[in-house]
């Protein structure tokens, strides 16, 4: 087991305990809980942190923008105008299928379990999705003054942006002002919030 590397934080939360979509994804994720915790352990990450990341990338597969729903399905299907051969050859992965892979969004150009694993696998899945998280994790303590809670945000902030986008921002700069929405790292931790108060740690 992982000492913790952040935390353990307690993560206020304006979702309602009884939610009826939360609930839905809590009920989901309940069935990959072992997966979840076992994989957030090993990489020192409170487990709510990574069920928070599921909700926000894939509400844990219940996403209509998931095709199909479930763990199998892709998401991010926008053609990117930057071959990266011998991965993709043109703006679409080879299969045709989006580029975020399965319920942690698995990015095809830049994980090998996106590219040739079995990223349909929940386990598999979850604990790709983590060590990436603990990849961009140890890259911003190395490039940035970031502690703590920041260190957390800036983290999760760089499982969508990227690491690198994340360490040249100026400081004093909003640690989501480049991520989708321009909320990510809070919106995670607000659904993290959730799952605490239904039990999780």
């Amino acid at each position: 087991m992982a000492t913790p590397a952040l935390g353990p934080f307690t993560f206020p939360t304006t979702i309602a305990a009884n939610d009826p979509q939360m609930q839905k994804e809590l009920a989901i994720a309940n069935g990959f809980r072992a997966f979840i915790e076992a994989a957030a352990s090993q990489h020192g990450f409170q487990p709510c942190v990574i069920a928070g990341i599921g909700s926000r990338e894939t509400s844990w597969g219940l996403s209509p923008l998931l095709k199909p729903q479930g763990p199998g399905g892709t998401g991010d299907r926008a053609p990117r105008s930057r071959p990266n051969p011998p991965l993709r050859p043109g703006p679409l992965p080879p299969d045709g299928l989006g580029f975020g892979r399965g319920l942690m969004q698995l990015d095809f150009d830049s994980n090998p379990v996106a590219q040739h694993g079995n990223w349909a696998d929940p386990q598999t899945n979850i604990s790709a999705g983590c060590q990436v998280l603990a990849q961009k994790l140890a890259f911003i303590q190395r490039h940035s003054s970031l502690q703590g809670l920041m260190l957390l945000r800036g983290t999760i902030a760089a499982y969508n942006c990227g690491e690198g986008t994340i360490c040249k921002l100026p400081e004093g700069a909003d640690i989501d002002s480049r991520t989708a929405h321009g909320n990510y790292s809070a919106d995670v931790l607000n659904r993290a919030g959730f799952f605490q108060q239904n039990g999780w740690a």
